[in-house]
């Protein structure tokens, strides 16, 4: 099974950090955002959009990969303005946890933005109050060659250029479609002038 990706590694790091600090009752990964209001306060936390930037190196597969977080905080009160200072308070609660955190720090590069949207709404006397943070990371990846094969057993066939017959044809020639057709002025011609076998078992 593959390694996480860097997104997928930096998403359980962000709930990791979040659990740890006990920011919320309710603390989920869960992709979606549906949560009854029996769970509020609430985080939820899902993976956002990726870019992968080549670095351009030679032989060497290496980007700085730029993604998004997701993180959605939902709060709920008794009168609208409690909603409000509720999500302000875990908002911010939440920026300190992530930006503070050791472990995160040590896997970014950098924070190139935050992003943030707050939503309101209200279902009879109970008032909602929601943050959605688009939490930006780059980081940097390398993939290594995938060498799954050994060479055990190598032949060098050799067909020189001269000396070569002018005339002759010859059965199953070790490059054919670099043999020119009879009669001809310059090799190769069809005939083997050195086989040489490697082994690479031992």
């Amino acid at each position: 099974m593959a390694d996480p990706t860097g997104r997928a590694a930096m998403r359980q790091l962000v709930v990791a950090a979040l659990q740890t600090a006990a920011a919320a009752p309710t603390i989920q990964s869960p992709g979606d955002w549906s949560v009854p209001p029996s769970k509020l306060p609430a985080i939820l936390v899902r993976n956002g959009v990726e870019r992968k930037a080549s670095l351009g190196t030679s032989g060497q597969t290496q980007f700085n990969t730029d993604f998004v977080i997701e993180i959605r905080a939902i709060v709920s009160g008794l009168t609208a303005e409690a909603a409000q200072d509720a999500l302000d308070a875990l908002g911010a609660t939440i920026e300190d946890i992530l930006l503070r955190d050791v472990g995160i720090r040590g896997e970014t590069q950098d924070f190139p933005a935050i992003d943030t949207t707050t939503e309101y709404s209200s279902d009879g006397r109970v008032h909602f109050a929601a943050i959605s943070i688009s939490l930006h990371f780059q980081i940097y990846e390398a993939f290594e060659p995938d060498v799954t094969n050994t060479l055990e057993r190598m032949q060098l066939t050799v067909d020189l250029r001269g000396p070569f017959d002018p005339n002759g044809t010859y059965p199953d020639p070790p490059f054919p479609d670099a043999i020119p057709p009879a009669p001809r002025t310059t090799g190769p011609d069809g005939r083997a002038e050195g086989v040489i076998d490697l082994d690479f078992s031992d």
